[in-house]
């Protein structure tokens, strides 16, 4: 009698995953999940690495590329159904690709806004910081630093009153704290409106509207280092009034 012929190394493989994806509809899928993930893991390695060598310029590092090739292949197990003609093998790669580049999409969204929101705060600073006299001991040097520390508070405190929304208080913050701050805030507002008119136009897009310095230069029609130099002697007046009227002590 012929003996029978052996099964190939593919036939064995692809009988091996069939079963898994057998177990995967199963009461049990943990282990089957698991295996298909480990099993197809170098092709998502492959596909990331891809992404990186076709665009070498993408901001984002190898380790979040993979991390994102991992949650797609995770993603399209989940979504995979055996009993469709398309080999896994072929169903996964698009759904990987998709992954990796909405995720890009959505990271390099989150790093331009983190980008924006650190020039803006070294604008500020340094605004507040120019044609000041240089400090010549510590004592002057501390001052110093606690008069454009205030300055900047109350940049925070204007910008907070329009961010900070009753949705998303925090449940454990302390009732009188928050009831401190929204008072303060108003009160920060209320001083501003006293404000001369141009001092009001630029705090009011800086910190209200979150417009950078350039963008209310171009609105008002003046450079930017004037712009600047309004921002740093409106807030100066601004702490000046608060402080004069007892509502908010913003000493140095």
């Amino acid at each position: 009698m012929a003996s029978r012929p052996s099964a190939t190394h593919g036939e064995v493989m692809d009988a091996a995953e069939r079963a898994l994806w057998e177990q995967l509809q199963s009461d049990s899928p943990e282990r089957a999940r698991q295996a298909l993930f480990r099993q197809y893991q170098p092709l998502a390695r492959r596909i990331a690495w891809r992404f990186m060598r076709d665009d070498p310029a993408t901001p984002v590092e190898f380790a979040e590329l993979l991390q994102l090739a991992s949650l797609g292949l995770l993603e399209a197990i989940d979504r995979y159904r055996p009993e469709r003609a398309v080999p896994f093998r072929y169903f996964c790669p698009r759904r990987i690709a998709g992954a990796i580049a909405d995720g890009v999409a959505r990271l390099s969204e989150v790093n331009s806004q983190i980008s924006t929101a650190r020039r803006i705060r070294r604008e500020r600073t340094r605004s507040l910081a120019q044609d000041r006299a240089q400090p010549a001991t510590l004592s002057e040097k501390l001052d110093l630093i606690g008069d454009i520390a205030a300055e900047l508070a109350l940049g925070l405190m204007l910008e907070g009153s329009t961010l900070y929304q009753e949705s998303e208080r925090d449940p454990a913050r302390d009732a009188y704290e928050t009831l401190a701050w929204n008072q303060a805030q108003r009160q920060v507002r209320t001083a501003l409106e006293t404000l001369p008119e141009r001092d009001r136009m630029v705090i009011g897009w800086h910190y209200l509207d979150g417009l950078p310095f350039d963008e209310v230069a171009n609105l008002m029609g003046l450079s930017k280092g004037r712009v600047s130099q309004i921002h740093k002697a409106a807030l100066a007046l601004l702490r000046k009034r608060l402080s004069a009227s007892g509502l908010i002590r913003l000493e140095g």
